[in-house]
């Protein structure tokens, strides 16, 4: 039986990397007891798999992750035991049985995150929500390096045709919140901080940008 579940990542755990947070919910599966299908060769470990990477210092209320367990088991009690043995900051929200022959991972089409964006004064907070709106209108050209062999192979990418929207979500004293929904697509996706400067560089009087991952959004349902 295949479960995915959502969970949480805040606090300190923002700070560790994509592969110890594996390592995180594997231990926390080890630990209740829970039998889950293992992977075979030399150092078998449970299989499970988190949907899409999450870059480090951000933190998320809307992980998703798929386990393959080889025991009857309800979705309370996963939730349950599973939440026992977490640390701090990462907490099981939403379970579900996943019957799909897709992978997780390769049904990811879109992350939804909010940006919290600090200002220096009321003046750059109005100028910021008045632009947001076209904001996508012209193209941000951004360069990738990437090394290949002995080569820096560069490679030119329109930051502004992989966002799919830019939405006002509150302003609040000298803050103002916004979702942004980035495409995910076989060829990758963007990187948050190249979306944060991109904001930085688009809006006025701006101090400071938090970001948080809220959701993952896949071709079809998954939980």
């Amino acid at each position: 039986m295949k479960i995915v579940f959502k969970y949480t990542k805040l606090g300190k755990l923002k700070f560790i990397s994509h592969l110890d947070n594996l390592r995180v919910l594997q231990r926390a599966l080890r630990r209740t007891g829970i039998m889950a299908k293992y992977s075979e060769g030399f150092n078998p470990h449970p299989k499970l798999c988190i949907a899409y990477p999450l870059s480090l210092g951000v933190e998320s209320i809307g992980e998703i992750a798929e386990v393959e367990v080889i025991e009857d088991i309800s979705i309370s009690e996963f939730i349950a035991r599973m939440n026992q043995c977490l640390p701090q900051g990462m907490e099981i929200t939403d379970a579900g049985v996943y019957l799909g022959s897709q992978s997780i991972p390769s049904m990811v089409c879109s992350q939804v995150y909010r940006f919290t964006i600090s200002h220096n004064d009321q003046e750059s907070v109005d100028a910021t929500i008045n632009s947001l709106n076209g904001l996508l209108d012209n193209d941000y050209i951004i360069i990738r390096e990437k090394k290949k062999k002995s080569k820096i192979v560069k490679k030119e990418m329109n930051l502004t045709s992989f966002i799919l929207n830019i939405d006002l979500l509150c302003s609040k004293m000298l803050d103002v919140d916004v979702q942004i929904v980035i495409h995910v697509s076989d060829s990758g996706s963007l990187k948050v901080d190249e979306v944060r400067d991109f904001l930085y560089n688009s809006l006025n009087g701006v101090k400071s940008i938090e970001i948080k991952r809220i959701a993952l959004n896949f071709i079809d349902k998954v939980i």
